[in-house]
């Protein structure tokens, strides 16, 4: 489990598909979460993607639920691509509507950030977001995302095409604004992170 604010990520158990389950069939969930807005899945698909994935070593999907009351809220995940340099996909939704619009997705992508970059020592991150959903945009770019790439009109939604844009995160970049954006982010919580962190590495030692 990873612990950052007021989140926790911790591993998706077979029990959990039953929040998959009403979040992936919430019209507006679905809308601003998924590479393809609006394609529901029934409880043999999402199982199946659950199967699949733990035979796959290179992705790890998260719940992600609140410290102070354990409710679950959402989902996080990254995917590893292969090659010389570590490289992951990630990406993130608050299934449970009530929570949004209260920086949480902040909060959630950070935490991955920390995960990846801090412990981890990946390279580079990256995430896709449909080119309408300004949300999305903003807490990439408040963690550090920088726009990328454009793939035009390779979508649709609403009767149009749409375009799918790219943001990425260099290690070194987030590495040297680490404290103003931990700050930034978790404010007061900050110092609560950072003192857990220092635990965990005592404790490996």
């Amino acid at each position: 489990m990873f612990d950052i604010g007021r989140v926790r990520l911790r591993p998706l158990r077979k029990e959990d598909l039953t929040f998959l389950e009403k979040w992936e069939n919430t019209r507006e969930v679905t809308l601003y979460a998924r590479g393809d807005p609006i394609v529901f899945k029934n409880s043999q698909e999402i199982e199946r993607e659950f199967e699949e994935d733990l035979e796959n070593d290179d992705k790890q999907n998260f719940i992600v639920e609140m410290r102070d009351d354990g409710k679950d809220i959402g989902i996080a995940h990254y995917k590893k691509r292969s090659g010389a340099v570590r490289n992951a996909d990630i990406g993130t939704y608050i299934g449970d509507k009530n929570y949004w619009n209260q920086g949480i997705g902040k909060e959630i992508t950070l935490g991955l950030c920390e995960m990846l970059f801090y412990h981890k020592n990946f390279d580079r991150l990256s995430a896709w977001s449909s080119s309408f959903n300004k949300r999305s945009h903003k807490v990439l770019k408040k963690v550090g995302f920088k726009k990328s790439g454009r793939a035009r009109k390779s979508g649709y939604l609403f009767g149009k095409r749409i375009d799918w844009l790219m943001f990425d995160l260099l290690r070194e970049e987030y590495m040297s604004n680490r404290e103003a954006c931990l700050e930034n982010i978790l404010g007061e919580k900050k110092v609560e992170y950072e003192n857990s962190q220092c635990k965990l590495t005592v404790e490996s030692e």
